[in-house]
């Protein structure tokens, strides 16, 4: 059953600011999964800013829960994501998130099938054995969604320019969750009584793109240096021995949600975001800026993309703990670079992430139509 989709916002004012589309589409994401996830919540955010401009929007999963989702949320959960939809129900358009969801997009024969790509699966290590069917997966000749130009230039890289057709929508950060403190004084006491630094670390150890490992031996090397550190961990994954072996930490932050991570955000005083090249987007750094937090991130693509001016964040090369380290002690010892940081992170997010732009690229190419 159909429903639309809540208001991106808490009053109608947000629908007339994002503008509504003439004609309502019928909008389907396809989802292996609802857990906790930077990638779910984007999808998320997309049927939210969707059905703010009128769209019926539904999501079909094939197992999780979604309560961690601050705002209310259509979700269809079906062991078979190919399942027929009634007559009265087909979408217009189905949208494939992940590699394992093309075919049963495909399958469902709407009028328009998508595949929106928030990192290609392909690079990496985790997916190394199913590297055939994520090439395979990627080669069925529909139009791709991309958040960034820099995964357009991958996939044209690997299947040549002439494959498929390639739209870029930018990433959505909610930017009404994700905000700076109105009176930002814990950083400032927290100086000026000479207590620790809270510094801030986000996502699974697991993951090799997440480099988690360089960012926690950048903090055991500040710690060298004698910086005073309380470490937060955040990540969907319990904390695993290796992390303690590393380097001690403070506070371990497990599956938040948006509003809780959000808080951690404005108590924290400095981020280190470590990810290596083949990070799609990097949703943690892109929400610290957003919450007016000073970051030390590495040098990847996905991270320069908020403005021509790398002047938002310090950047430092990937794999590079000490550098990381390096760059970490100078911002602190630096009161003005921090406050000049806090101001700018807000600024490049917002210019590059909001909700209805996002929704209007996403609308202009549905409406332009995609493969059957």
């Amino acid at each position: 059953m159909w429903l639309p989709c809540p208001m991106y916002g808490s009053s109608n004012r947000y629908r007339y600011a994002l503008g509504c589309c003439r004609t309502a589409m019928k909008i389907c994401y396809l989802l292996e999964s609802t857990e906790l996830s930077g990638g779910v919540r984007v999808v998320f955010d997309h049927a939210r800013a969707l059905g703010a401009r009128g769209h019926q929007v539904i999501i079909r999963a094939k197992c999780g829960i979604h309560d961690w989702y601050p705002f209310q949320i259509s979700v269809n959960y079906i062991n078979n994501l190919a399942c027929p939809f009634h007559l009265d129900d087909v979408p217009d358009v189905v949208v494939a998130t992940f590699w394992t969801t093309v075919q049963p997009a495909l399958q469902l024969g709407c009028k328009h099938t998508f595949h929106f790509c928030q990192g290609y699966e392909g690079d990496f290590v985790e997916y190394a054995q199913g590297y055939a069917d994520i090439f395979q997966a990627y080669q069925t000749p529909i139009p791709k969604i991309t958040i960034g130009s820099w995964l357009q230039q991958r996939l044209q890289q690997i299947y040549g320019k002439e494959a498929f057709e390639i739209h870029c929508v930018g990433q959505i950060v909610d930017m009404e969750t994700f905000r700076p403190s109105v009176l930002p004084l814990r950083s400032f006491l927290r100086r000026l009584f000479g207590l620790p630094v809270r510094v801030l670390i986000v996502g699974s150890f697991g993951p090799v793109v997440k480099a988690i490992g360089d960012a926690l031996y950048a903090v055991a090397l500040m710690r060298a240096c004698g910086q005073r550190i309380h470490l937060t961990r955040v990540a969907s994954q319990p904390c695993s021995p290796e992390e303690d072996a590393i380097t001690s930490i403070q506070s371990y932050r497990k599956s938040l949600s948006a509003r809780c991570l959000a808080g951690v955000y404005r108590n924290t005083d400095l981020l280190l975001a470590s990810s290596l090249q083949q990070e799609g987007f990097g949703l943690p750094f892109a929400e610290a800026l957003a919450s007016g937090i000073p970051c030390v991130a590495t040098e990847i693509s996905s991270y320069l993309s908020f403005d021509t001016s790398p002047d938002y964040a310090v950047f430092v090369p990937q794999g590079s703990p000490r550098q990381m380290a390096e760059a970490a002690i100078n911002l602190l010892r630096n009161p003005l670079y921090q406050m000049k940081l806090r101001r700018r992170g807000p600024q490049v997010v917002a210019k590059r992430c909001r909700a209805a732009m996002v929704a209007q690229r996403l609308e202009r190419v549905f409406v332009g139509g995609g493969a059957r």
